[in-house]
């Protein structure tokens, strides 16, 4: 089952193959939960997150977020554990789209174990004794509420 991922795009870079120069590397954040943790293995789609400009009323702190979505040619399965900080972790997914620039993507999101990411025995215990996770340098908020507006 590939699970479909909500998320905002960071940014782009050229990928680190000498052989293909159009490659590149997209960074995503994902904002809104996945339907079931992020793991090493699990075969994802990407869906890039929009903000839609007149919502919500800038003058209404309450107002959820709305964003509407593009598809971002991604979809694959996820290969490794990227970074860890206190509060963030980062996965890679390979792209198996052959038609997509992006060779891979690396999708951010805040470690809470068993809803938002779900780290083996072997990761959790290097994240802790092993590796000690970075800093906290950055904050990706979850975003339970936030409307998702269809074209």
């Amino acid at each position: 089952m590939i699970a479909t991922i909500y998320a905002k795009e960071r940014g782009a870079a050229p990928a680190d193959d000498p052989h293909t120069l159009s490659t590149i590397t997209v960074y995503y954040d994902v904002a809104i939960p996945p339907p079931t943790p992020l793991h090493t293995g699990q075969k994802v789609r990407i869906i890039s997150l929009v903000p839609c400009p007149t919502f919500p009323n800038p003058n209404d702190a309450n107002e959820p977020p709305h964003y509407t979505v593009r598809e971002s040619g991604i979809f694959g399965t996820i290969v490794a554990v990227r970074t860890m900080e206190e509060t963030i972790t980062e996965f890679a997914v390979q792209n198996e789209n052959d038609q997509s620039a992006a060779t891979f993507a690396y999708l951010a999101i805040q470690h809470i174990q068993g809803q938002t990411v779900r780290l083996s025995i072997w990761e959790s215990f290097l994240r802790e004794y092993v590796l000690r996770p970075l800093p906290k340098t950055r904050h990706i908020p979850l975003e339970r509420n936030a409307v998702i507006l269809r074209n």
